[in-house]
């Protein structure tokens, strides 16, 4: 509860004074409050909760991703960096992001940047149409701390309009008729500037999106998320 609304020097308070039984119990505490301090951007606590993290060894992966987004978040960028380079030479592997819809009995899977796919270039000009119409109602993509360098605006935003769920999302809506849920799967945590995305998107298109994350659901409807835009 002090995580979701924001309490994050109670919040971790708090899970220093709980006793976890099991490495499992610790990882969801230590996780949770890493993911409220990206979302408040504080560093200085989510160095201490992706440290228990990685000492435990559980969700280490995460919780060098997640702690490099908190310092992308405020412009740290030569920090987020740094922690990207020190993932690869403790030898941490991050999954494959993908994602996935299920379309009359048929699995579609998409890959960040990949169009190689069936109807790939259709999904492409309907990403940039739909870009257009979220810039008139004042999306700006890219920058969101997402981006791990200090590119163009430009390139920023090619780079998150590529994202697997707005691939899947783009297909699902050529694909899918009007009047149904669209639900998309995601093996990775969606990341903030996909959901604000995905919340214009559903206010553009007026239809509901239901996204499954490794987080959580997410309900979206009518430029809003039933996630209050915590996860």
């Amino acid at each position: 509860m002090y995580c979701r609304v924001g309490r994050l020097d109670e919040a971790h308070k708090l899970a220093k004074s709980i006793h976890v039984e099991t490495p499992a119990e610790g990882a969801l505490l230590w996780g949770t409050l890493l993911s409220a301090s990206r979302l408040h951007g504080r560093v200085d606590i989510a160095q201490e909760a992706s440290r228990r993290l990685i000492e435990s060894n559980q969700q280490v992966a995460g919780a060098y991703v997640t702690l490099s987004n908190a310092y992308a978040s405020t412009g740290e960028w030569e920090i987020a960096h740094g922690l990207r380079s020190q993932m690869k030479q403790a030898g941490v592997v991050k999954d494959p992001g993908c994602s996935w819809v299920e379309i009359r009995d048929s699995t579609f899977v998409f890959h960040a940047g990949n169009l190689s796919f069936e109807r790939g270039e259709d999904v492409l000009r309907l990403l940039r149409e739909l870009e257009g119409r979220m810039k008139e109602r004042g999306y700006a993509g890219g920058s969101l701390g997402l981006v791990f360098f200090e590119v163009e605006q430009e390139a920023k935003e090619e780079i998150v309009s590529l994202h697997s769920e707005r691939l899947a999302l783009a297909f699902a809506l050529i694909v899918i008729p009007k009047g149904i849920t669209i639900r998309v799967m995601k093996n990775l945590r969606m990341c903030k500037d996909c959901h604000e995305a995905f919340k214009a998107i559903s206010g553009i298109v007026e239809r509901d999106f239901i996204v499954r994350d490794v987080n959580r659901f997410h309900h979206f409807r009518d430029g809003s998320c039933s996630c209050g835009d915590f996860w």
